[in-house]
Order: structure tokens, then sequence, then C-alpha cells
């Protein structure tokens, strides 16, 4: 073998060598060691975040189950242990049972108003969200006022005697109904303020997922004569089923927990009308001042929560859409 023959094996060897180096794991100085070879590490550096968070969290929760099996005979009084009394009591008291009716119909009319309305207008900004980028900001300004104020908004635009809505319908020479004070049609304005609030982030979600479809599936099925509603119906639905099902189970979860809207818009009323869940733990806690008992109520709504979420997702892996 020659001397250059020899140098040349030296070289690319040499070269080979530095090029282990470079890569990650090589155990240069280009070596990312643990955190770009481990697959323990990320989970290793948001240990403390997560156990912190999971802290602040369950806290509370476990200390409203605790104190849900004691009651005390007076507002501040010595606490005694009484089992599942009033889990017993809850169930027995016929105001429970109306409030859950209620809830169930507030919930059912959210989700399937809030999730067609997401969907058509998530559909129509797809459209034009390339000419005009300011409409995403445009859409989540509602999210960004608290429930509160939404409330005592709609709350002056459906009032009977000066709301703008009755006076646009008095302007074209009807009558405006009692819309806070007829029990008939309470419940249809406290569901379109709930769902004006959450409406957004719905939007968003799906938006999302729209705009993660490659347009190769879309162009495909243009070729093949398929209309914008079977589009629609056949390809894109199915392909954004993941963000339907959280969608869903977000505006569940807001609904079903949600006090600020009912609080400030009806109080419950009128004659218990809109008297939803929240709203009867509310009363039982600062009106009534059963506070265990209102914590009964409170660990029920958790409860029946994650039973729902557990249900939507079931659904949704029964029937194919989310694996």
């Amino acid at each position: 073998m020659s001397v250059l023959s020899s140098d040349r094996i030296r070289r690319a060897a040499w070269r080979r060598r530095r090029r282990r180096r470079r890569e990650p794991g090589g155990g240069g100085r280009w070596d990312t060691g643990l955190a770009g070879q481990s697959k323990l590490a990320p989970y290793l550096f948001s240990t403390p975040a997560i156990i912190m968070v999971s802290l602040l969290l369950a806290y509370p929760v476990i200390y409203g189950l605790y104190k849900s099996f004691y009651r005390a005979d007076f507002f501040g009084g010595p606490e005694e242990f009484v089992g599942f009394e009033n889990y017993s009591e809850m169930f027995h008291d016929p105001a429970f049972w109306d409030a859950l009716t209620k809830s169930a119909i507030f919930v059912t009319g959210c989700v399937v108003v809030g999730l067609v309305l997401g969907l058509f207008f998530a559909f129509a900004l797809n459209r034009v969200v390339s000419q005009l980028r300011f409409l995403r900001s445009v859409t989540i300004a509602p999210y960004i006022i608290s429930n509160v104020a939404a409330a005592v908004m709609f709350r002056l635009l459906f009032n009977s005697d000066f709301g703008l809505l009755n006076r646009t319908i008095e302007f074209f020479g009807f009558d405006g109904p009692s819309w806070l004070a007829d029990p008939n049609l309470a419940m249809g304005v406290v569901i379109f303020c709930q769902v004006w609030t959450d409406l957004p982030l719905t939007i968003l979600l799906l938006l999302a997922g729209l705009q993660t479809i490659d347009t190769s599936y879309i162009d495909a099925a243009k070729v093949d004569g398929a209309t914008g509603w079977k589009r629609a119906w056949h390809l894109s639905m199915p392909l954004i089923s993941p963000q339907i099902v959280i969608s869903v189970v977000w505006m569940s979860y807001s609904t079903l927990t949600g006090l600020g809207v009912v609080l400030a818009l009806t109080g419950g009323g009128p004659l218990k009308a809109t008297q939803t869940m929240p709203m009867e733990m509310y009363s039982t806690a600062f009106t009534d001042l059963e506070m265990n008992q209102a914590l009964a109520i409170a660990s029920f709504i958790l409860i029946l929560n994650a039973i729902l979420t557990l249900l939507y997702v079931g659904l949704a892996r029964r029937y194919g859409t989310v694996e």
C-alpha cells in the first residue's frame, strides 16, 4: 500500500469521525445529550410544573368532596360527619331534579346551536381567511368579554321596556314580548347569550381543523364532481371529527358549569325557568347558607361532567371518528 493511499484512508476516517460527532448523540461538542436522545427528558423537565398544577387543581376538588360528607347546623358552626346524607337529600329534593332538567335543556340547546353555528362560520371563514386574515381577530373578540359583562349587555338588549330589540320590533308596528319575564322565552335568551360567549373558541377550533386538510383531497373531490355540500359532509367533516369532539366537550363543560350568564341575565328566573344546577348550587350556598349541601351539588356536577366527556369520546370512537 502506498503512502498516498494510506493518507487518503486516514483522511476519510477522520472525516467520518467528524461527521459522527456532528450528528445528535455522536459524543462530540454537537452532542445533544439527554435533551435530544432520551424519551424521558420531556417528562423529567415538565414533571415539576405538572405536579404543581395538579396539586393546585386537585386540592379544591378533593377538599370539596371531603367537606360534602359533613354538615353544620348553622353557617360557620361545628361540622359533623354525615356520610352520604347530603347526597341522599339532594336526590330526594324535587328542586334538584327540576334544576337537572333545566340543565339538560340548557346544555343540549347550547351544544346543538353552538356546533351548527360554529361549523357554519368555520367553513365560511375558511373560504376567505387567506384574503381577510383580520377576521380571525374579530372572531375571538366575544370570547375576550367576560360572561357577566356579556350577560349585562344582553339584559339591556332584551329589556322589554327600552331594549333595542323591542324598539326595533315596535318600529314595524308590533308589540315586543317580555323576553326575560316570560318563562317560555327566558331559556332561549340564556342559551343565545351562552352560545355567543362560547362560539369564538368553537369557531377557531373547527377552523384550525379545516386548515389542516390537504388541498389535494379537495381538488380530487372537485375533479370527481362533488358539490360544495358533499365535499363538506363527506370529506371535510370526517377529517375534522377530532376537533368536533373537542368542541362538543368544551361547550358541554362550559355550559354545564356556567354560572355567570344565568346569574347576571335572569338569576334563575322567571319562576325558576332558568334555574340550572350551578344556579341551584349558588342558591343553596349563598341564599340558604348550606355550604356542605352546595358542595354535594358541586361534586355531582364534577362527576356528571366526567361522565359526559367519556360518553362523547366513547360515541366518537364507536362510530370511527376518533382513534
